[in-house]
């Protein structure tokens, strides 16, 4: 005779702080900075990291905010 498949597991008890969820990736908040802009600082305005360079005027500014930091 075959068993149900409830029969043959053992039972567990939930733990206090109940069973652990996987929690989804965080949104990112503001725009995305090109892979080779990376190594840029943050904002001095507004403190995101979100510095990109712009290369026509040779200026770094943010994304964020929009403030320019000028040549670096």
């Amino acid at each position: 005779m075959l068993s149900k498949l409830g029969d043959c597991l053992p039972k567990v008890r939930k733990p206090k702080g109940g069973w652990h969820i996987p929690r989804k990736k965080k949104r990112r908040s503001g725009p995305r900075v090109a892979p080779s802009e990376r190594g840029l600082p943050p904002c001095p305005a507004c403190g995101e990291w979100s510095m990109q360079k712009d290369n026509s005027r040779v200026e770094l500014y943010c994304g964020a905010c929009g403030a320019i930091m000028g040549s670096s």
